[in-house]
């Protein structure tokens, strides 16, 4: 990739834009061509990297990398001071050099937006998969993403013996006419949480790379809470009600799993829940159907019938799933 390709904006290294004509922009965005329009200098070329020598090097705030990402960074220790090596692509259980990079093609650093690491290099990568939602990617091992999710894992279980291997991590874009919802709803209620929630797998998906497409099998809720997120009209009910189950203990969302599709591993599912005003139950209440007045959400805390925390919401608006997580057994 050449300097044309990179926006003009001094400083930023994120591709340009490309517009429906396929025709390039001079920036990644209008907002960045403003900020140029304010500038009397002329845009500099980017710093390039010390392998290839063709990429910008990666940068972040407050520290400028000598390298596009950690593929040449890794190319270059690999040939000896001042050797150059041809980027490729990048392996997932391979060196990171401190770099994540994207999600969908592996090839570029991930770029930060508003001050905010994105999942993707550029525009076209994010567009790429949000305009085919639904769908999950896999987060490598050496990304940052991947010890977060797998150190809540380990750090909420609390049955013996030790936490299972986690194998696999997938982030899960949903539908944006969910997220959309779901933002909304967030923005006006609040206290979000990370919730587990276990339920039936009818398939292999997440089993490895070639088993990320979602089944067609209406009993795998799995796929059905990837595809269209949770609905609280499939939901059974429960100690306190029809609602969306999940819990801050991965141990015990766990017991909930039904393997029924053939895999070796098990799967849960990490989400975003909007808790907002919590009513804390520790007896059932089975005729529920939304939380008592005055509240946004029902918990139900380990005493009489629990031994472990339950969390409960009641609008399908009140939950997203945010990773699906593959383990042994």
């Amino acid at each position: 990739m050449n300097s044309a390709t990179i926006c003009a904006l001094p400083g930023c290294y994120v591709p340009v834009w490309i517009g429906n004509n396929g025709q390039p922009s001079q920036y990644c965005s209008r907002s960045h061509m403003a900020a140029a329009s304010h500038q009397p200098q002329r845009p500099q070329r980017p710093r390039l990297c010390k392998n290839c020598q063709a990429k910008p090097v990666y940068t972040e705030p407050g520290k400028v990398h000598d390298f596009c990402g950690r593929t040449c960074a890794s190319a270059y220790a690999q040939s000896g001071k001042g050797g150059h090596q041809p980027p490729h692509a990048a392996a997932t259980t391979g060196p990171s050099a401190g770099v994540d990079m994207c999600l969908l093609c592996d090839q570029r650093p991930r770029t930060f937006v508003n001050g905010k690491l994105s999942d993707f290099c550029s525009i076209k990568c994010r567009d790429s998969v949000h305009q085919g939602t639904p769908a999950i990617l896999e987060v490598p091992k050496s990304q940052d993403e991947w010890r977060s999710v797998v150190q809540q894992f380990g750090d909420q279980w609390k049955s013996s013996p030790k936490p299972p291997d986690v194998v696999k991590v997938y982030k899960i874009y949903s539908p944006q006419s969910h997220i959309k919802k779901f933002l909304s709803y967030k923005t006006a209620v609040g206290n979000s949480r990370r919730r587990w929630h276990g339920t039936a797998r009818q398939c292999r998906i997440g089993d490895d790379a070639q088993n990320t497409g979602f089944c067609t099998n209406s009993g795998c809720r799995v796929c059905s809470i990837l595809q269209n997120s949770f609905q609280v009209e499939k939901a059974a009910r429960g100690q306190f009600g029809v609602g969306i189950y999940t819990s801050a203990t991965s141990s015990k969302a766990n017991s909930f799993i039904n393997n029924a599709g053939g895999s070796s591993y098990r799967a849960l599912l990490l989400n975003e829940v909007i808790m907002g005003k919590t009513c804390k139950l520790q007896s059932d209440d089975t005729t529920l159907n939304q939380p008592p007045a005055g509240y946004d959400s029902v918990v139900g805390e380990p005493g009489k019938g629990l031994q472990h925390d339950e969390a409960i919401v009641y609008k399908n608006e009140a939950i997203r799933p945010l990773y699906l997580i593959i383990f042994k057994p």
